[in-house]
Parts: C-alpha cells; sequence; structure tokens
C-alpha cells in the first residue's frame, strides 16, 4: 500500500513541478505566480493526512529548491510547505470534506506562503524582498491557488481513490 501511495505521491509533485516551471510561470498573469505544486501538496495532504502532507511538502519543497530557476537559500520552500502540508492535513476532518472550506484553506495557505517566505528572506536579508508589492502578491497568490484548488482538489481525490482506496484517512 504504501509504495503505491509513494508512487502517486512523486508522480503528481513531478508532474506539478514541471507544468509550474514550464508553463505557469511563463504564463504573463499579474502578481504572482500560481503555484500548482503547493496546491497539490496541500490536496495529497487533505487526502493522506498530516503527516503524508509534512512529508510530501517537505519533499515538493526541496525539489523546487534545486529546480534551476529558483534562487535563494536551499531548504526555505522545503520548510513552509512541510508546516503547510502538515496544518492543512490537520485542520480537516476527513468524515466532513465541505468544498468551500477545502478551496478556502488552499486560498489562505498560499497566500500564507507568500508572507511566510518575504519574512523568511527579510530574516536571511535577501534583498529581493519587496514589502510594498506584498498585498498585491498576497491577494493574487490566494485568489490563484483558491482557483487552482477547484481543479487540483477533486482530480487527487479521485486519483487516490482508485489507486489507494485503502489508504485514505
Amino acid at each position: 500500500m504504501w509504495a503505491r501511495q509513494t508512487v502517486l505521491c512523486t508522480i503528481l509533485v513531478f508532474a506539478a513541478l514541471v507544468t509550474q516551471q514550464s508553463f505557469l510561470t511563463r504564463l504573463g498573469l499579474p502578481g504572482a505566480t500560481p503555484d500548482l505544486l503547493l496546491v497539490t501538496v496541500i490536496a495529497l495532504a487533505f487526502t493522506y493526512g498530516p503527516l503524508t502532507g509534512a512529508v510530501v511538502g517537505f519533499g515538493a519543497g526541496m525539489a523546487l529548491d534545486f529546480a534551476p530557476s529558483t534562487a535563494g537559500p536551499i531548504g526555505v520552500v522545503a520548510l513552509i510547505f512541510m508546516v503547510m502540508g502538515f496544518v492543512s492535513g490537520a485542520a480537516v476532518d476527513p468524515r466532513d470534506r465541505n468544498p468551500p472550506v477545502l478551496i478556502g484553506i488552499i486560498g489562505l495557505s498560499c497566500g500564507a506562503f507568500v508572507i511566510a517566505f518575504a519574512g523568511i528572506g527579510s530574516i536571511l536579508g535577501d534583498v529581493r524582498v519587496d514589502w510594498e508589492q506584498a498585498p498585491t502578491l498576497l491577494l493574487t497568490a490566494t485568489l490563484y491557488g483558491g482557483l487552482l484548488g477547484l481543479a487540483v482538489v477533486p482530480a487527487v481525490s479521485i486519483l487516490v481513490g482508485k489507486i489507494t482506496p485503502e489508504a485514505v484517512v
């Protein structure tokens, strides 16, 4: 069971990373880049629980940290994704999966990522952090995360139900 779960999580994270880095970053949308990888991590945390959400979040964050177009200290995104995966998985009762609540959690998590990343970057002395753009980035990241969640959460739930039905929390 855990082997199928690991393979599914790896494939979904890889597909989200490639799609985000090769397609979503080049769309030229105003504000933040849609964060498909974080939305995928949160969707997996919703279905598998907080522990898997934290592990998948850390792995996905490290993959993004080592992606060629990423600049900055290694491990910051991994740390934030790990916390987001754990908190998102723990925040949702598996018996009560209310879609508006799930989409709200995803949107708020994407917005929280922007603030956490800028805050840690400021502490570490990253000169690229511009707090004047934070409100715009926060708003667009929240909006894009919620919109992506409308498509990603049902798709992940269907895949998990078909491939690993016994592992669902």
